[in-house]
């Protein structure tokens, strides 16, 4: 049990230092729809849903990778809010790291709906032959799913955060010595190497 949480924290800690996986892995999942489409044409959800379905979705899924901006805020409130010692090691340790990963999480956010909302111009109320629609659907997809990722790793950095801030109340009881402590246990070396 020890062997797979560590395994775990492993694959975890790589994937918080690099920003990269995050759309790698929405293009793999892509991939994957793209080829159970090719192979069976009913697990194209969006592109078997009546036109008024779709807007629905694009204009749906505008408004909840909004949201991401607003977590983003809150998790970097709780950072700046979070005393003692750990809290000061985590924000001289990581802050170039956490800073690139919120921009991250925020920008893809961004994009995210920005993409949702030029789909509704571009998906029309009625049937068009044209490449335009199918090429937004696709782009959309991918775009929600790489807002899922940002997602995912903004609670793994709001987890941190909240750890740490939790944690900030033992180094008020605790007399610190020796060499510089580490703000969370098992949190990743920044090694600067996080794109």
């Amino acid at each position: 049990m020890n062997r797979v949480k560590k395994a775990i924290g492993v694959v975890r800690g790589f994937w918080i230092d690099h920003l990269w996986v995050d759309p790698s892995v929405a293009a793999i999942l892509l991939g994957i729809h793209m080829a159970l489409v090719w192979g069976y044409p009913v697990a194209d959800l969006l592109g078997n849903a009546l036109p008024a379905d779709r807007r629905s979705a694009y204009s749906s899924a505008a408004i909840v990778v909004s949201l991401l901006g607003s977590f983003s805020s809150v998790a970097i409130s709780q950072l700046s809010a979070a005393k003692g010692v750990r809290a000061d090691a985590l924000r001289r340790q990581g802050a170039e790291s956490l800073a690139r990963s919120w921009r991250s999480v925020f920008r893809v956010g961004m994009v995210a709906a920005v993409v949702a909302i030029l789909c509704l111009l571009v998906d029309p109320s009625v049937v068009v032959v044209n490449a335009l629609p199918v090429v937004a659907r696709w782009t959309f997809e991918f775009c929600v799913f790489l807002a899922t990722m940002k997602f995912l790793r903004l609670s793994a950095l709001f987890f941190e955060v909240i750890t740490l801030a939790a944690r900030g109340s033992e180094d008020d009881l605790v007399e610190v010595r020796g060499p510089a402590l580490k703000a969370v246990p098992d949190w990743p070396q920044k090694r600067g190497h996080a794109s």
